[in-house]
Protein backbone atom coordinates (compact mmCIF):
# COMPACT_ATOMS: atom_id res chain seq x y z
CA UNK A 1 0.00 0.00 0.00
CA UNK A 2 1.29 3.46 -0.89
CA UNK A 3 -0.56 6.75 -0.91
CA UNK A 4 -0.10 10.50 -0.55
CA UNK A 5 -2.62 12.64 1.34
CA UNK A 6 -3.17 16.01 3.01
CA UNK A 7 -1.95 16.01 6.62
CA UNK A 8 -4.64 18.35 8.03
CA UNK A 9 -7.49 16.42 6.42
CA UNK A 10 -6.06 13.13 7.71
CA UNK A 11 -5.67 14.54 11.24
CA UNK A 12 -9.33 15.65 11.20
CA UNK A 13 -10.48 12.18 10.20
CA UNK A 14 -8.24 10.45 12.75
CA UNK A 15 -9.75 12.61 15.51
CA UNK A 16 -13.19 11.33 14.50
CA UNK A 17 -12.04 7.71 14.30
CA UNK A 18 -10.50 7.94 17.77
CA UNK A 19 -14.02 8.04 19.26
CA UNK A 20 -14.56 4.44 18.12
CA UNK A 21 -11.23 2.99 19.21
CA UNK A 22 -11.43 0.51 22.07
CA UNK A 23 -9.38 1.32 25.18
CA UNK A 24 -10.30 -1.73 27.27
CA UNK A 25 -10.46 -4.69 24.90
CA UNK A 26 -8.33 -7.78 25.29
CA UNK A 27 -7.88 -7.72 21.50
CA UNK A 28 -4.89 -5.44 20.75
CA UNK A 29 -6.06 -4.87 17.16
CA UNK A 30 -9.12 -3.00 18.48
CA UNK A 31 -6.78 -0.26 19.69
CA UNK A 32 -5.96 0.37 16.04
CA UNK A 33 -7.45 2.08 13.00
CA UNK A 34 -7.74 0.20 9.72
CA UNK A 35 -6.56 2.05 6.62
CA UNK A 36 -8.03 0.78 3.36
CA UNK A 37 -6.60 2.44 0.23
CA UNK A 38 -8.18 2.09 -3.15
CA UNK A 39 -8.22 4.17 -6.31
CA UNK A 40 -8.50 7.85 -5.34
CA UNK A 41 -9.76 7.19 -1.80
CA UNK A 42 -8.65 6.22 1.68
CA UNK A 43 -11.25 4.65 3.97
CA UNK A 44 -10.53 4.52 7.70
CA UNK A 45 -12.29 2.28 10.24
CA UNK A 46 -12.41 1.94 14.04
CA UNK A 47 -14.59 -0.16 16.33
CA UNK A 48 -14.98 -1.15 19.97
CA UNK A 49 -17.36 -3.98 18.95
CA UNK A 50 -20.39 -1.87 19.95
CA UNK A 51 -19.79 1.36 18.03
CA UNK A 52 -18.10 1.44 14.62
CA UNK A 53 -16.94 4.50 12.69
CA UNK A 54 -15.91 4.86 9.07
CA UNK A 55 -14.49 7.97 7.40
CA UNK A 56 -13.36 8.56 3.83
CA UNK A 57 -10.73 10.87 2.41
CA UNK A 58 -9.75 11.72 -1.17
CA UNK A 59 -6.12 10.73 -1.72
CA UNK A 60 -3.60 9.90 -4.40
CA UNK A 61 -3.18 6.12 -4.23
CA UNK A 62 -0.18 4.55 -5.93
CA UNK A 63 -0.73 1.02 -4.61
CA UNK A 64 -3.99 -0.21 -3.10
CA UNK A 65 -3.98 -2.19 0.13
CA UNK A 66 -5.15 -2.31 3.73
CA UNK A 67 -3.41 -2.32 7.12
CA UNK A 68 -4.18 -1.63 10.79
CA UNK A 69 -2.10 1.04 12.54
CA UNK A 70 -1.89 1.79 16.30
CA UNK A 71 -4.46 4.57 16.64
CA UNK A 72 -2.92 6.86 19.25
CA UNK A 73 0.70 6.66 18.06
CA UNK A 74 -0.20 6.97 14.37
CA UNK A 75 -2.38 10.03 15.13
CA UNK A 76 0.37 11.68 17.20
CA UNK A 77 2.93 11.09 14.45
CA UNK A 78 0.74 12.51 11.68
CA UNK A 79 -0.31 15.50 13.79
CA UNK A 80 3.32 16.46 14.40
CA UNK A 81 4.67 16.07 10.86
CA UNK A 82 6.39 19.19 9.47
CA UNK A 83 4.83 19.21 5.98
CA UNK A 84 1.26 19.06 4.67
CA UNK A 85 1.94 16.30 2.14
CA UNK A 86 2.17 12.91 3.87
CA UNK A 87 3.37 9.73 2.19
CA UNK A 88 2.21 6.44 3.76
CA UNK A 89 3.82 3.25 2.49
CA UNK A 90 3.20 -0.14 4.08
CA UNK A 91 5.24 -3.31 3.97
CA UNK A 92 4.43 -6.69 5.47
CA UNK A 93 4.98 -5.76 9.13
CA UNK A 94 5.62 -1.99 9.22
CA UNK A 95 4.33 1.25 7.74
CA UNK A 96 6.57 4.16 6.77
CA UNK A 97 5.22 7.67 7.27
CA UNK A 98 7.20 10.52 5.71
CA UNK A 99 6.72 14.26 5.27
CA UNK A 100 9.57 16.51 4.18
CA UNK A 101 12.69 15.33 5.99
CA UNK A 102 10.79 13.57 8.78
CA UNK A 103 10.30 9.82 8.62
CA UNK A 104 8.71 7.28 10.96
CA UNK A 105 8.28 3.52 10.87
CA UNK A 106 5.54 1.84 12.94
CA UNK A 107 4.65 -1.78 13.50
CA UNK A 108 1.25 -2.73 12.11
CA UNK A 109 -1.40 -5.45 12.34
CA UNK A 110 -2.83 -7.43 9.48
CA UNK A 111 -6.16 -6.13 8.21
CA UNK A 112 -7.49 -9.70 8.31
CA UNK A 113 -7.32 -9.51 12.13
CA UNK A 114 -9.56 -6.44 12.27
CA UNK A 115 -13.19 -7.39 13.02
CA UNK A 116 -15.84 -6.12 10.62
CA UNK A 117 -18.65 -5.69 13.11
CA UNK A 118 -20.86 -3.42 10.99
CA UNK A 119 -22.07 -2.99 7.46
CA UNK A 120 -21.91 0.55 6.12
CA UNK A 121 -24.57 0.01 3.48
CA UNK A 122 -26.91 3.01 3.24
CA UNK A 123 -29.33 1.43 0.78
CA UNK A 124 -32.84 2.05 2.04
CA UNK A 125 -31.67 5.05 4.06
CA UNK A 126 -33.87 8.08 4.72
CA UNK A 127 -32.92 11.69 5.46
CA UNK A 128 -33.32 13.58 8.74
CA UNK A 129 -32.45 17.25 9.16
CA UNK A 130 -29.35 17.71 11.29
CA UNK A 131 -30.79 20.50 13.42
CA UNK A 132 -33.98 18.65 14.45
CA UNK A 133 -31.95 15.54 15.26
CA UNK A 134 -29.37 17.38 17.38
CA UNK A 135 -32.04 19.45 19.15
CA UNK A 136 -34.11 16.40 20.02
CA UNK A 137 -31.22 14.32 21.29
CA UNK A 138 -29.74 17.19 23.30
CA UNK A 139 -32.96 17.48 25.30
CA UNK A 140 -33.60 13.76 25.74
CA UNK A 141 -30.17 12.11 25.91
CA UNK A 142 -29.31 13.42 29.36
CA UNK A 143 -32.11 11.30 30.86
CA UNK A 144 -30.69 8.01 29.54
CA UNK A 145 -28.93 5.75 32.03
CA UNK A 146 -25.16 5.22 32.01
CA UNK A 147 -25.50 2.08 34.14
CA UNK A 148 -24.55 -0.89 31.95
CA UNK A 149 -26.23 -3.33 34.35
CA UNK A 150 -29.57 -2.26 32.85
CA UNK A 151 -28.76 -2.11 29.13
CA UNK A 152 -32.26 -1.23 27.94
CA UNK A 153 -32.11 2.06 29.87
CA UNK A 154 -28.82 3.06 28.23
CA UNK A 155 -30.73 3.37 24.97
CA UNK A 156 -32.97 6.01 23.46
CA UNK A 157 -36.27 4.91 21.97
CA UNK A 158 -36.28 6.58 18.56
CA UNK A 159 -39.53 6.61 16.59
CA UNK A 160 -40.25 8.26 13.26
CA UNK A 161 -43.87 8.29 12.18
CA UNK A 162 -44.94 10.44 9.25
CA UNK A 163 -43.21 13.78 9.66
CA UNK A 164 -42.56 13.44 13.40
CA UNK A 165 -39.37 12.33 15.14
CA UNK A 166 -39.84 11.26 18.77
CA UNK A 167 -37.11 10.31 21.21
CA UNK A 168 -37.66 8.91 24.71
CA UNK A 169 -35.08 8.18 27.41
CA UNK A 170 -35.24 7.23 31.07
CA UNK A 171 -32.88 6.09 33.83
CA UNK A 172 -35.84 5.16 36.09
CA UNK A 173 -35.38 8.37 38.11
CA UNK A 174 -36.40 10.72 35.30
CA UNK A 175 -38.00 10.48 31.89
CA UNK A 176 -37.63 12.81 28.90
CA UNK A 177 -39.87 12.81 25.82
CA UNK A 178 -39.32 15.10 22.83
CA UNK A 179 -41.25 15.36 19.56
CA UNK A 180 -39.85 17.27 16.58
CA UNK A 181 -41.33 17.96 13.15
CA UNK A 182 -38.95 16.91 10.39
CA UNK A 183 -40.34 18.81 7.44
CA UNK A 184 -40.38 15.61 5.37
CA UNK A 185 -42.78 12.67 5.54
CA UNK A 186 -41.49 9.11 5.95
CA UNK A 187 -43.73 6.48 4.38
CA UNK A 188 -42.90 3.60 6.74
CA UNK A 189 -42.77 3.89 10.54
CA UNK A 190 -39.34 3.40 12.09
CA UNK A 191 -38.73 2.39 15.69
CA UNK A 192 -35.46 1.35 17.32
CA UNK A 193 -33.66 1.48 20.68
CA UNK A 194 -30.28 3.04 19.93
CA UNK A 195 -27.48 3.33 22.53
CA UNK A 196 -27.23 6.90 23.78
CA UNK A 197 -23.45 6.76 23.33
CA UNK A 198 -23.82 6.25 19.58
CA UNK A 199 -26.47 8.94 19.21
CA UNK A 200 -24.28 11.32 21.19
CA UNK A 201 -21.40 10.77 18.78
CA UNK A 202 -23.69 11.39 15.81
CA UNK A 203 -25.03 14.60 17.35
CA UNK A 204 -21.53 15.81 18.24
CA UNK A 205 -20.30 15.31 14.69
CA UNK A 206 -23.48 16.69 13.14
CA UNK A 207 -23.19 19.88 15.17
CA UNK A 208 -19.62 20.43 13.98
CA UNK A 209 -19.99 19.59 10.30
CA UNK A 210 -21.48 21.52 7.39
CA UNK A 211 -25.19 21.91 6.80
CA UNK A 212 -27.19 19.12 5.21
CA UNK A 213 -29.28 16.14 6.16
CA UNK A 214 -28.28 13.02 8.03
CA UNK A 215 -28.78 9.77 6.18
CA UNK A 216 -30.19 7.09 8.49
CA UNK A 217 -30.55 3.38 7.80
CA UNK A 218 -32.18 1.12 10.41
CA UNK A 219 -31.81 -2.62 9.93
CA UNK A 220 -32.81 -5.54 12.12
CA UNK A 221 -29.85 -5.15 14.47
CA UNK A 222 -28.02 -1.98 13.45
CA UNK A 223 -28.50 1.78 13.16
CA UNK A 224 -26.31 3.54 10.59
CA UNK A 225 -25.85 7.30 10.28
CA UNK A 226 -24.03 9.00 7.40
CA UNK A 227 -22.80 12.59 7.53
CA UNK A 228 -21.40 14.42 4.52
CA UNK A 229 -18.38 16.58 5.32
CA UNK A 230 -16.22 19.03 3.35
CA UNK A 231 -13.23 16.64 3.21
CA UNK A 232 -15.10 13.34 3.04
CA UNK A 233 -18.06 11.44 4.44
CA UNK A 234 -18.36 9.89 7.89
CA UNK A 235 -20.45 6.86 8.90
CA UNK A 236 -21.35 5.84 12.45
CA UNK A 237 -22.83 2.39 13.01
CA UNK A 238 -24.17 1.00 16.27
CA UNK A 239 -25.82 -2.19 17.33
CA UNK A 240 -29.43 -1.83 18.44
CA UNK A 241 -30.46 -2.75 21.98
CA UNK A 242 -32.73 -5.78 22.23
CA UNK A 243 -35.60 -5.78 24.69
CA UNK A 244 -38.83 -4.05 25.63
CA UNK A 245 -38.52 -0.34 26.37
CA UNK A 246 -40.56 0.78 29.41
CA UNK A 247 -44.12 1.87 28.61
CA UNK A 248 -43.44 5.54 29.23
CA UNK A 249 -47.00 6.62 28.45
CA UNK A 250 -48.20 4.84 31.59
CA UNK A 251 -45.72 6.85 33.65
CA UNK A 252 -47.05 10.26 32.57
CA UNK A 253 -49.79 11.45 34.98
CA UNK A 254 -53.05 12.54 33.40
CA UNK A 255 -54.18 14.85 36.20
CA UNK A 256 -52.37 17.16 38.61
CA UNK A 257 -53.25 18.84 41.89
CA UNK A 258 -50.79 21.71 41.54
CA UNK A 259 -49.58 23.72 38.56
CA UNK A 260 -47.09 26.60 38.69
CA UNK A 261 -45.60 28.76 35.93
CA UNK A 262 -42.21 30.35 36.60
CA UNK A 263 -39.72 32.57 34.84
CA UNK A 264 -37.33 30.01 33.41
CA UNK A 265 -34.06 31.94 33.81
CA UNK A 266 -34.80 33.11 37.36
CA UNK A 267 -35.81 29.62 38.45
CA UNK A 268 -32.73 28.05 36.84
CA UNK A 269 -30.35 30.55 38.46
CA UNK A 270 -31.91 30.13 41.91
CA UNK A 271 -31.90 26.32 41.63
CA UNK A 272 -28.22 26.31 40.68
CA UNK A 273 -27.26 28.63 43.52
CA UNK A 274 -29.16 26.78 46.21
CA UNK A 275 -27.97 23.41 44.88
CA UNK A 276 -24.43 24.33 45.85
CA UNK A 277 -25.39 23.34 49.39
CA UNK A 278 -27.25 20.17 48.34
CA UNK A 279 -24.26 17.86 48.72
CA UNK A 280 -23.85 14.21 49.73
CA UNK A 281 -27.13 13.21 48.01
CA UNK A 282 -29.11 15.92 49.84
CA UNK A 283 -32.32 16.96 48.01
CA UNK A 284 -33.21 20.36 46.67
CA UNK A 285 -36.44 21.27 48.48
CA UNK A 286 -39.19 23.26 46.77
CA UNK A 287 -41.62 24.76 49.31
CA UNK A 288 -44.78 26.28 47.86
CA UNK A 289 -46.92 28.70 49.83
CA UNK A 290 -49.21 31.59 48.90
CA UNK A 291 -47.56 33.43 45.99
CA UNK A 292 -44.08 32.24 47.01
CA UNK A 293 -41.67 29.44 46.17
CA UNK A 294 -38.78 28.85 48.57
CA UNK A 295 -35.84 26.73 47.44
CA UNK A 296 -33.86 25.13 50.28
CA UNK A 297 -30.84 22.89 50.64
CA UNK A 298 -29.23 21.53 53.78
CA UNK A 299 -26.16 19.32 54.09
CA UNK A 300 -25.11 18.29 57.58
CA UNK A 301 -21.58 19.44 58.48
CA UNK A 302 -21.48 21.65 55.38
CA UNK A 303 -24.17 24.32 55.56
CA UNK A 304 -27.52 25.38 54.17
CA UNK A 305 -28.99 27.72 51.55
CA UNK A 306 -32.38 29.28 50.96
CA UNK A 307 -33.84 31.56 48.29
CA UNK A 308 -37.40 32.70 47.56
CA UNK A 309 -39.14 33.58 44.31
CA UNK A 310 -42.44 35.42 43.85
CA UNK A 311 -44.91 33.25 41.95
CA UNK A 312 -48.63 32.94 41.32
CA UNK A 313 -49.76 30.16 43.64
CA UNK A 314 -52.95 30.02 45.70
CA UNK A 315 -53.23 26.30 46.50
CA UNK A 316 -52.51 24.42 49.69
CA UNK A 317 -48.93 24.78 50.90
CA UNK A 318 -46.71 21.76 50.22
CA UNK A 319 -43.05 20.80 49.93
CA UNK A 320 -41.38 18.41 47.47
CA UNK A 321 -37.73 17.40 47.04
CA UNK A 322 -35.72 16.49 43.96
CA UNK A 323 -32.23 15.46 42.95
CA UNK A 324 -30.82 18.94 42.19
CA UNK A 325 -28.81 17.89 39.11
CA UNK A 326 -31.83 16.13 37.59
CA UNK A 327 -34.09 19.12 38.18
CA UNK A 328 -31.58 21.57 36.69
CA UNK A 329 -31.19 19.30 33.64
CA UNK A 330 -34.94 19.45 33.09
CA UNK A 331 -35.11 23.24 33.38
CA UNK A 332 -32.07 23.61 31.14
CA UNK A 333 -33.82 21.69 28.34
CA UNK A 334 -36.68 24.20 28.26
CA UNK A 335 -36.37 26.88 25.59
CA UNK A 336 -39.48 28.89 26.50
CA UNK A 337 -39.21 32.04 28.61
CA UNK A 338 -41.40 30.32 31.19
CA UNK A 339 -41.33 26.84 32.67
CA UNK A 340 -44.37 24.97 33.92
CA UNK A 341 -44.23 22.64 36.94
CA UNK A 342 -47.05 20.20 37.64
CA UNK A 343 -47.41 17.98 40.69
CA UNK A 344 -49.90 15.64 42.35
CA UNK A 345 -48.39 14.81 45.78
CA UNK A 346 -44.88 15.14 47.26
CA UNK A 347 -44.39 11.39 46.70
CA UNK A 348 -45.49 11.29 43.06
CA UNK A 349 -43.41 12.34 40.03
CA UNK A 350 -43.39 15.97 38.94
CA UNK A 351 -43.61 17.14 35.35
CA UNK A 352 -41.42 19.90 33.90
CA UNK A 353 -42.25 21.47 30.54
CA UNK A 354 -42.31 24.73 28.66
CA UNK A 355 -45.27 26.94 29.48
CA UNK A 356 -46.81 26.25 26.07
CA UNK A 357 -45.25 22.86 25.55
CA UNK A 358 -46.61 20.56 28.21
CA UNK A 359 -48.92 18.42 26.11
CA UNK A 360 -46.66 17.73 23.15
CA UNK A 361 -43.19 18.69 22.14
CA UNK A 362 -41.08 18.21 25.28
CA UNK A 363 -41.90 16.87 28.73
CA UNK A 364 -39.56 15.88 31.55
CA UNK A 365 -40.79 13.64 34.34
CA UNK A 366 -38.74 13.52 37.54
CA UNK A 367 -39.14 11.30 40.59
CA UNK A 368 -39.19 13.08 43.96
CA UNK A 369 -37.00 12.31 46.96
CA UNK A 370 -38.77 11.45 50.18
CA UNK A 371 -38.14 14.27 52.65
CA UNK A 372 -37.30 13.81 56.30
CA UNK A 373 -38.56 16.88 58.09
Amino acid sequence: MKLTCDRSALVDKLAILARGVSTRSALPVLSGIMLQAQEGRLDLYSTDMELSIKASLSTSVEHAGEIVVPARLFTDVVRNLPEEQVVIEAGEATVAITAGRAGFSLNIWSASDFPQTSTFDTSGAFAIGREPFVETLTKVGRAASRDETRPILTGVLMTIEGDTLKMVATDSYRLAVKETKLGTVLEAEVQAIVPVKALGEVARLAAGMSDGDLEVAISENQALFKLAGPTGDVWIASRLIDGQFPNYKQLLPETFDHEVTLDRDAFMAAARRVSLLAQKNAPLRLSFSENKLTLKALTQDVGQAEESLDIEFNGDAFEIGFNPAYLVDGIDAIEDAEVRLRFTTPLRPGLVSGAADGDGKFVYLIMPIRLNN
